[in-house]
């Protein structure tokens, strides 16, 4: 064995032992789930959506709110309509359903972070006397199954001052970044926000779909996260504060995922870029709190936070290199030629055989496992197990490209028309 598969060897093994546990994560998330109790109180929720030009996907939000299986009087909906153009009715609409509704204006700060902070402002001034128990947060393109406020209200009733939810789909066919978009969420939920619960550790938001206590959330200071993923920036903050993320299985929102490889690659490199602006600012600290308190949960989320995707694809790269260069020294001292190149080959397909088969594992499971609630054609969900893993491989350009570019925040075109009815009832047709 020579110096370079020792060197191999050991950072395979580092490897290994740091994301480990992760594997246990799969079999929890696989069988377990947390159930809360039937709540004694039906609390009183503030509901903010932040949405710009999104007229065709507010109004089926606003009307999946008002078919809750939840007392409509005790939820106050208000929505920021976000440097929206002239002739967009997000607004008009929004006011018609009976929302409170403002309008923001500003072409230099732009961002859901801005327009949160605004719409949390405007909320204080204006209403000072207003005081719910908590908070939800949804974007325009959300839908919500029924049950969804009286799910998430167990769980807050149980004492959870954050909590997160079940993120479905509501055009998981449409193609294949829809499909592997939907999966990635699916996959989070079932293996990283679920074990994570059920064990008794913080879990992170993912955007939208979250409840937050209203001592927690506070008006008049605002939404002061302002990281590209400003979800992941409020979560490490929480959890460094003691405030722990839950995670509630049995409350589902739908979103729509974005369909074409343009609208992937702008919404995967601003999250890469957020992740490592949250890596910077809070990696290490993380780390010291792990070591200073043993409470794994740090741990967890420094791995999460690690860029193991940039790093494990970057030593295949280097090795994929070195072999070369080992192959061409082989030839070039009369080594024959046909079997080196042989072993160069098998090498290469070794390691895309491996890459497909541990991704397509990952995500098999896992819409195995939700198969019943995801709303797709049989053969679709088949056909998504198998892509998925292609779908990941277009994303490891995005993890360097990420590192260089200067990423900027730009909204996400929603035009899936769905209602609820379309994604939750038995009796719909499915896409």
């Amino acid at each position: 064995m020579d110096a370079w598969q020792i060197i191999n060897l050991i950072l395979s093994g580092l490897f290994v032992i740091i994301v480990l546990y992760q594997v246990f994560y799969i079999f929890i998330g696989f069988f377990a789930k947390t159930k809360y109790p039937t709540a004694k109180v039906n609390h009183k929720y503030g509901i903010l959506i932040a949405g710009r030009n999104e007229e065709k996907v507010i109004g089926q939000l606003l009307d999946s709110i008002k078919k809750q299986n939840y007392p409509i009087e005790n939820l106050k909906i208000f929505v920021v309509a976000d440097n929206c153009s002239k002739d967009d009715k997000t607004a008009q609409i929004s006011r018609e359903m009976g929302a409170i509704v403002y309008e923001r204006f500003n072409t230099e700060k732009v961002s859901k972070s801005y327009a949160l902070d605004f719409l949390l402002k405007n909320i204080a001034s204006d209403y000072p006397d207003y005081n719910p128990d908590g908070w939800f947060i949804f974007d325009a393109d959300n839908l919500l199954d029924e049950n969804y406020i009286k799910e998430m209200n167990k769980a807050f009733d149980a004492g959870k001052k954050i909590v997160t939810s079940y993120r479905n789909s509501k055009n998981y066919g449409d193609s294949l970044f829809s499909m592997g978009s939907s999966i990635h969420f699916i996959r989070e939920c079932r293996f990283l926000h679920n074990p994570r619960n059920f064990l008794g550790f913080s879990t992170h938001i993912s955007g939208t779909g979250f409840l937050v206590a209203n001592d927690i959330l506070n008006l008049k200071t605002g939404w002061k996260y302002g990281k590209l993923t400003e979800d992941l920036e409020f979560s490490c903050d929480n959890l460094i504060k003691g405030n722990s993320v839950a995670y509630c299985d049995d409350a589902i929102f739908y979103d729509e995922q974005p369909s074409t490889w343009k609208q992937t690659y702008r919404q995967r490199l601003r999250w890469q870029k957020g992740s490592y602006q949250c890596a910077y600012t809070f990696l290490f600290n993380l780390l010291f709190r792990f070591v200073k308190n043993l409470n794994f949960a740090f741990y967890d989320f420094f791995v999460f936070f690690l860029p193991l995707p940039l790093v494990s694809t970057s030593w295949g790269i280097v090795n994929l290199i070195v072999s070369l260069v080992q192959s061409i020294i082989q030839i070039a001292s009369g080594g024959a030629v046909r079997a080196i190149l042989l072993h160069l080959l098998l090498y290469v397909v070794s390691i895309i055989a491996i890459f497909y088969l541990g991704t397509f594992l990952y995500g098999a499971v896992a819409v195995l496992r939700d198969w019943k609630r995801i709303k797709a054609k049989s053969w679709k969900k088949i056909v998504s197990m198998f892509a998925f893993p292609i779908f990941m491989l277009t994303l490891v350009p995005i993890c360097f490209i990420a590192l260089f570019k200067k990423v900027e925040w730009a909204p996400i075109k929603h035009d899936v028309s769905k209602n609820i009815d379309d994604v939750q009832s038995p009796n719909k047709k499915r896409v």
